[in-house]
């Protein structure tokens, strides 16, 4: 993709500053953000630009916004389709992020590919650095702290609460296929329940962490009851288009260890820790990577005398295995 021409002062026609400038006071958070976070992160164009053909291809969204997206869907709890709706609609998100009114955001998919690209192309903690320097460069934060800063617990918040949102949405949208061809009779005791949980509900990403994951294992026990049920109806039925999304998406998210019991998320785990196996790499020992209470902490057990080009690809493997 290539990149759009970059403005970090944005149109003075289009700005929400101009526009609507009693709206928001001084200690307002996102004029704070537009103030104090924004330049920064308009001085990573320049690394950015390495995550993209720039002369090739469709012209990308901007790239600088999409990292402010990314912190402000950390800083608020927001998965990424209520992120790009808020982008779209928010005067707040609009302020921050630098945005002209009549801007039209992006497919909430966009954030998916961007977070991949950063991981791809070794740029993870770009944004986390670059707020780190400038907190250093004020004094807030010591150059030799002790504090433990780690930019992968952003990057993995964001992607867990994301997929939950994926498969709750999913399971909505099943439902809701099945009212109209399922007689009140013919549904099956748990239907009301569902209904409730996942059309009538929205869930709330800003609780804690051991809320969505149980939330998160609660909607693939409950996915996975649903389609056992479906199993014997006829096709008509059970092969819905929804249907098979949510049969798509559960095999992708979850998995069932033996017959009969409740399906474990890919991405659950005990709160200190968890390990992934990562595939082997030409033939080396397998990789691991482990999380040690807060962010991703990759251990690849691979040869020395291994490329150093394998060995980032072990990492960047892990790593988004991990998200």
């Amino acid at each position: 993709m290539s990149l759009p021409k970059f403005d970090s002062q944005g149109s003075l026609f289009g700005n929400i500053t101009s526009l609507a400038a009693g709206l928001f006071s001084e200690t307002d958070r996102y004029k704070l953000f537009a103030q104090k976070i924004w330049p920064i992160l308009a001085g990573t164009r320049g690394q950015l630009e390495s995550c993209y053909v720039t002369t090739n291809g469709r012209a990308a969204f901007e790239p600088v916004a999409l990292l402010g997206t990314l912190i402000l869907q950390f800083l608020e709890r927001a998965p990424d389709r209520q992120a790009a709706d808020l982008v779209r609609y928010h005067l707040g998100w609009k302020l921050a992020l630098n945005l002209e009114l009549g801007e039209r955001g992006f497919h909430a998919t966009t954030l998916v590919t961007f977070r991949q690209r950063l991981l791809d192309n070794e740029q993870g903690k770009i944004a986390f650095d670059a707020v780190l320097e400038a907190l250093q460069a004020e004094g807030l934060v010591p150059k030799r702290g002790k504090q433990r800063l780690d930019s992968t617990h952003v990057l993995g918040l964001v992607a867990r609460m994301s997929k939950l949102e994926c498969i709750r949405e999913t399971l909505r949208l099943a439902l809701e296929e099945l009212a109209p061809v399922l007689p009140e009779p013919e549904r099956p005791d748990f239907w009301t329940s569902f209904w409730e949980r996942y059309v009538e509900s929205k869930l709330d990403y800003k609780s804690t962490e051991v809320v969505l994951k149980q939330k998160q294992r609660q909607a693939g026990e409950d996915s996975w009851r649903l389609l056992r049920w479906l199993e014997p109806l006829a096709a008509t039925v059970r092969d819905g288009r929804q249907v098979e999304l949510l049969r798509r998406v559960f095999g992708e998210y979850y998995t069932v260890e033996q017959a009969g019991r409740s399906p474990l998320s890919k991405n659950m785990a005990p709160a200190w820790c968890r390990t992934l196996a990562i595939p082997k790499l030409n033939g080396a020992p397998k990789a691991t990577a482990r999380r040690v209470m807060i962010g991703w902490v990759t251990r690849c057990r691979l040869p020395r005398t291994l490329a150093p080009s394998q060995r980032q690809r072990a990492n960047r493997r892990a790593i988004s295995l991990l998200l």
